[in-house]
């Protein structure tokens, strides 16, 4: 065994005893973690989205700014009786590798002269790849979680959800109340 590959094993452990002397790498644009920070906080990869809430008529509008999020990567659950409204999701940086690997076919045809055409068929496959080792200190991977405490309770059959360029607009009509009464006044 060379010892280059026993260093190797041990890069994580070299880089997490180096971070307190010189501060965590800057040069990745992604939030790190201080060395005297509270490990019960949430880790530097969970987002926090930027989101707005506002009252249009008899709808409550909440507006979440999500962007790089797939739809199919979001869950929206309603909860303590219509009063909080509950946004989950995670996010990759790294592109999936599934569809490369199946294999494509292409098709293409040519004509020459008097209308004679050849077809040919391209296939490419690719091995799949088993990732040993990382030398990235941030995976690409996160994930959020905001929960919303609305005024009044809400009608959760009637909320509408529409992810439109990055940004995740929900429509939740406000229940009516049954148990308020209107009083005039002489």
């Amino acid at each position: 065994m060379s010892i280059s590959r026993f260093l190797h094993e041990f890069r994580p452990l070299f880089r997490m005893l180096d971070e307190p002397l010189r501060g965590a790498p800057t040069l990745y644009s992604f939030p790190h973690r201080s060395f005297l920070a509270d490990p019960f906080l949430p880790s530097p990869t969970t987002v926090h989205p930027a989101l707005d809430l506002t009252e249009e008529g008899d709808n409550y509008v909440v507006e979440a700014e999500l962007p790089g999020v797939k739809k199919e990567n979001i869950d929206i659950s309603v909860g303590d009786g219509g009063r909080s409204v509950t946004i989950q999701g995670r996010t990759s940086s790294r592109p999936s590798r599934s569809g490369d690997i199946s294999g494509s076919t292409t098709e293409s045809s040519t004509t020459q002269g008097e209308g004679a055409g050849t077809g040919a068929v391209v296939s490419s496959s690719e091995t799949p790849s088993n990732q040993l080792t990382t030398e990235r200190l941030y995976s690409g991977t996160s994930s959020f979680t905001r929960t919303v405490w609305l005024p009044r309770s809400v009608d959760s059959s009637k909320i509408t959800a529409k992810l439109t360029d990055g940004v995740l607009t929900l429509r939740a009509p406000k229940m009516e109340d049954k148990e308020s009464i209107k009083i005039n006044v002489d």
